[in-house]
């Protein structure tokens, strides 16, 4: 150690060294001083960081709580944060103080210690002493505080003394309590009966310690053994009760007390005081025909001692007799039968033990007042309600209530009409968890109301609960009632004669969430999803349905919710994205807490089914609508539709051609001047020669008149000859202009004069070609040559009237 020099103590190496050699060799050597480790809270607390190996070296500590540093101000030397610290005020219960030095590796830990904190322990209270008669000991018990904070040792000591228990006169009995007990044995060799014993119970933990003393004469605290019941026996409404003291019997001036209660209840009676003189006692005033079960006690006579447990419970059935009272009646009917008879529910309450006489009972119902008849038994049953058949025309039965002794007097049930005025208004609220609430208000003349619930979620073989209510009554409470049930509660008004119709409202006395939600049903479009789901069976609801919310989460994890009523089954789940994965789960809600269904996934399709559906429907809509709009052009336009599909076709064999012939046939006179043709005329054709613009005809050219050439063709044949000069004639150059001037047709405005020039070398009509134009007729065609043109003579004219119309002839 002599070798580590002042140098070393800012070298890492150096310093690493000294903990290892601090670790291996001088463990033991430092550690944390503190003035205590276990104190009172509250108190101040001083400790210091103790390491020999780094004396007279500067390094800096730091104090950790726990897991919390300790702030720098609470250390001795502020400015160089030493090695001690000082709390003023420890206020933890418990804590771990750890010393650390800081290296340039992070905290190495020196030292650490736990430190306790509490409080003084309490003197120990309920100290008792008793003297068991029958083992000759005296067991002492205390009560101490309840989880101290510090542990504690108790100690009991006894010790024979007189003059008030002030003066010892034997040596003293210890006794540990071990950990969690309180109580202490004295032996009997350290006390006399008859003498004072001074007992004292110390508790004791690190702070401080705590005493409680008592003074007795054990002969004077005695507590007996449980008194036993010998024998009872039961005549008439009395029992006769014989008991002991066991070990005890020598005792004298004794008091004792006698309590007893039916096995179904849960409360014993208040105790009678009972004499002991004879060990025996008769107590009368009991139920006939009903169980108890018996106790008794016992304590010594004005003795300070305390009282016995009570003793083993001993039971006995006192005898029977005839039950006393009518029986309290209400029915229900259930349906009319196919032969005609009626299904009646009678019921009826339990008499009470004082009336009843008998610890069972059994009932008879009978449609006749005699009750020694055997052939009219309706019902004979040990429950509270019975089924019956009757005709129609019944009107009542009679039912007794029978035990070993006898029947009851007999009770008339009569069916009279349930038409009478309702309540005008009834109210049905919670009246905590198992219990209801019922008011009305009072109907006139009513002689009192007769109140019907069931279990909703049980119809319909449930079972009716009823009760009746006086006539000043305008409340009722319902009890035995289950939480999270469907409750139907009606109320009749009770009126001398006849009953009163029934008002009836659903209520639960507690709602919470629902067992489930229901499973959905999906129905799947391109930007829709219809949602359905069958209703939460009501013994599943556990309250009134308020409402069902859908939710949809897109893959972003954005939620989005939709809420319908609690009534309602289904739901749409609109603006959906087309090809896009949703997650929906169905949330059921009820005033007491909802429920969250099974998440389903689905997916969106490409084509809205539905809306495909809707174009398609568009679509044919449009047609039926275009198709009608046809159908009524075509009625409006008719003749002009006729026309355009369907053209007239002149009938050859009635067509005015043979009247044209004939007429065309006479020579027509030219009675006015080519110059003043008019529009009037129906044909006109003009041969103009010589047009300016065009070369003049050639000397060698043959000047053929077409109007005389027409006038020539007269001969049957047409010779070469001729023939060779037509031919000359249409090739010279010469250009001639025909102009067509017609009259409008019935009555149209005519069109303007059209002049068509023709640069045509070929005469017209002369093209023969395999298919002729509109203009040509085959009949020109020469047979020898494709470009010669017949010459037709007058015979043959007529049968081209319109050609014929063409033909000018001059003087």
């Amino acid at each position: 150690m002599g070798l580590i020099t002042k140098d070393m103590h800012n070298d890492k190496g150096m310093l690493q060294l000294m903990l290892f050699l601090f670790a291996t060799a001088g463990v033991q050597s430092c550690h944390i001083n503190v003035t205590s480790s276990v104190i009172l809270i509250g108190s101040p607390l001083s400790a210091s960081c103790d390491c020999p190996l780094f004396r007279n070296r500067k390094f800096d500590v730091i104090w950790k709580l726990d897991d919390d540093f300790v702030s720098c101000n609470q250390y001795s030397n502020v400015e160089a944060c030493a090695g001690s610290m000082y709390f003023p005020s420890f206020n933890k219960t418990s804590g771990l103080l750890q010393c650390y030095i800081s290296i340039s590796d992070g905290l190495q830990l020196i030292d650490q210690i736990s430190i306790k904190a509490g409080y003084p322990p309490t003197p120990p209270t309920n100290l008792s002493c008793l003297m068991s008669i029958t083992k000759n000991l005296v067991n002492c018990t205390w009560q101490l505080q309840k989880d101290p904070l510090l542990a504690e040792n108790v100690t009991l000591s006894a010790v024979r003394s007189e003059n008030n228990c002030r003066t010892p006169t034997s040596n003293e009995y210890i006794c540990n309590a071990l950990k969690g007990e309180n109580f202490c044995t004295i032996s009997r060799q350290y006390f006399y009966n008859t003498r004072e014993l001074a007992v004292r119970v110390t508790v004791q933990n690190r702070i401080g310690s705590a005493t409680s003393s008592l003074c007795l004469i054990p002969f004077q605290e005695v507590k007996l053994e449980p008194i036993v019941i010998k024998d009872a026996k039961a005549h008439k409404d009395c029992v006769t009760i014989q008991w002991t003291f066991g070990k005890a019997d020598f005792l004298t001036g004794m008091r004792c007390e006698l309590r007893y209660k039916i096995p179904t209840e849960m409360k014993w009676t208040r105790p009678v005081e009972i004499s002991t003189d004879v060990k025996t006692m008769d107590q009368c005033g009991l139920l006939a025909g009903t169980k108890y079960d018996l106790q008794i006690r016992c304590v010594r006579k004005n003795l300070t001692g305390q009282w016995s447990e009570w003793g083993p419970t001993t039971s006995v059935t006192t005898m029977e007799s005839v039950p006393t009272g009518k029986l309290e009646t209400w029915w229900r009917i259930l349906e009319f039968t196919h032969d005609s008879l009626l299904k009646v529910q009678l019921m009826w309450k339990q008499l009470e033990k004082n009336r009843a006489n008998a610890e069972h009972l059994w009932y008879i119902v009978k449609s006749s007042s005699d009750v020694n008849e055997t052939d009219n038994i309706l019902c004979n049953t040990t429950i509270l309600n019975c089924t019956i058949l009757l005709p129609t025309e019944k009107k009542n039965v009679f039912i007794w209530a029978y035990n070993n002794a006898g029947p009851s007097p007999e009770t008339e049930i009569t069916f009279t009409a349930r038409n009478g005025t309702p309540v005008s208004k009834m109210q049905v609220s919670s009246n905590g968890d198992s219990s209801l609430q019922v008011m009305w208000d009072p109907q006139w003349l009513a002689k009192g109301y007769l109140l019907e619930w069931y279990k909703n979620a049980e119809l319909p073989n449930c079972e009716i609960y009823w009760k009746t209510e006086q006539e000043e009554s305008r409340s009722s409470i319902l009890q035995d009632i289950h939480p999270y049930k469907r409750y139907s509660v009606r109320i009749y008004p009770l009126y001398t004669n006849y009953i009163g119709m029934a008002r009836e409202t659903e209520v639960y006395s507690k709602e919470g969430a629902p067992d489930h939600s229901p499973e959905i049903k999906l129905t799947v479009n391109k930007s829709q999803a219809e949602v359905r789901w069958e209703p939460i069976p009501v013994q599943k609801r556990n309250g009134f349905i308020t409402n069902y919310t859908v939710f949809w989460i897109d893959p972003s994890g954005r939620e989005e919710s939709s809420t319908v009523n609690g009534s309602t089954t289904k739901c749409i789940i609109t603006n959906l994205l087309p090809l896009t994965t949703y997650q929906l789960f169905l949330m059921s809600s009820t005033s007491g807490g909802s429920v969250n269904g099974t998440v389903r996934t689905f997916q969106t399709g490409v084509i809205d089914a539905e809306y495909t559906n809707m174009m398609i429907l568009i679509f044919i809509l449009i047609g039926f609508l275009i198709m009608i709009f046809m159908i009524i052009i075509c009625i409006m336009k008719c003749e002009r539709m006729k026309s355009r599909f369907w053209p007239v076709v002149p009938d050859p064999a009635n067509s005015q051609i043979q009247k044209w012939t004939s007429f065309l046939e006479k020579t027509p006179e030219m009675t006015f001047n080519i110059s003043d043709v008019s529009q009037i005329i129906t044909s006109e054709l003009n041969i103009v020669e010589g047009w300016q613009g065009k070369n003049p005809p050639l000397e060698n050219q043959v000047n053929v008149n077409s109007l005389e050439y027409y006038g020539h063709a007269s001969s049957k044949q047409t010779s070469p000859e001729v023939a060779n000069k037509w031919r000359h004639y249409i090739n010279v150059d010469t250009v001639q202009y025909a102009k067509v001037i017609t009259e409008g047709y019935r009555q149209q405005s005519p069109p303007t004069s059209v002049y068509v020039r023709s640069d045509s070398t070929q005469p017209l009509l002369c093209d023969v070609s395999p298919s002729p134009q509109k203009y040509e007729n085959t009949w020109f065609h020469f047979s020898n040559h494709e470009d010669n043109v017949f010459l037709m003579e007058e015979e043959h004219m007529k049968d081209f009237p319109l050609l014929n119309a063409l033909q000018l002839h001059e003087d």
